[in-house]
């Protein structure tokens, strides 16, 4: 597909240029253009999967709740695109929905908010931290992966996470991440 676009796409050039008053050497600036259109064109729609995790004798087990102050939270991000390739290249930037004027790394007056607190506006995403989707911040895990640890939360309440893939030369296209609450609940 890409040679017959690419066919055509000359075919075109080559025929402004015939009927143009420059010079043949003018097109240069149109097969730029067209590479820049070749390499948009080539990247294809992601799949952007946000999950829970935690790190038990060095295995990640998925989790939708914990205690607080029990296990740390791992954030993972993975990137593939719509076959399940994984992205080779790229970054993952992680967020948080923050409460509006909250004191960020308070534990007694936490910041963090849940979804519905920023889909209705008295929250808003936060950013925590970027990293490269073949970092090794996953380990064991692959290429497409980013991790991040949350750490260990002192007060139970539900908080919403999502992240952003910057594709950054990857095939797959720069997206986001659903946002996805995750819950810490009182006791053990």
């Amino acid at each position: 597909m890409k040679r017959i676009t690419l066919a055509l796409a000359l075919s075109a050039a080559v025929g402004v240029a015939a009927c143009s008053s420059q010079s043949p050497a003018a097109p240069a600036p149109a097969l730029n253009a067209l590479s820049a259109t070749d390499a948009r064109a080539a990247a294809v729609p992601g799949v952007y999967a946000l999950t829970f995790n935690t790190v038990r004798n060095g295995v990640y087990a998925e989790v939708s709740s914990l205690p607080v102050d029990s296990d740390e939270l791992m954030l993972k991000a993975y990137v593939t695109d719509n076959a399940g390739t994984p992205a080779q290249s790229g970054s993952v930037t992680f967020e948080y929905c923050s409460y509006k004027g909250g004191p960020p790394n308070d534990i007694s007056r936490a910041d963090e908010a849940p979804k519905e607190a920023c889909e209705q506006g008295t929250a808003s995403w936060a950013r925590l931290t970027s990293m490269s989707v073949d970092s090794g911040r996953c380990p064991t895990i692959g290429i497409g992966y980013a991790c991040m640890n949350f750490g260990v939360v002192h007060l139970p309440r539900d908080v919403c996470f999502r992240f952003r893939y910057s594709a950054q030369k990857s095939v797959v296209g720069s997206g986001m991440s659903g946002p996805r609450n995750f819950t810490w609940t009182s006791g053990t």
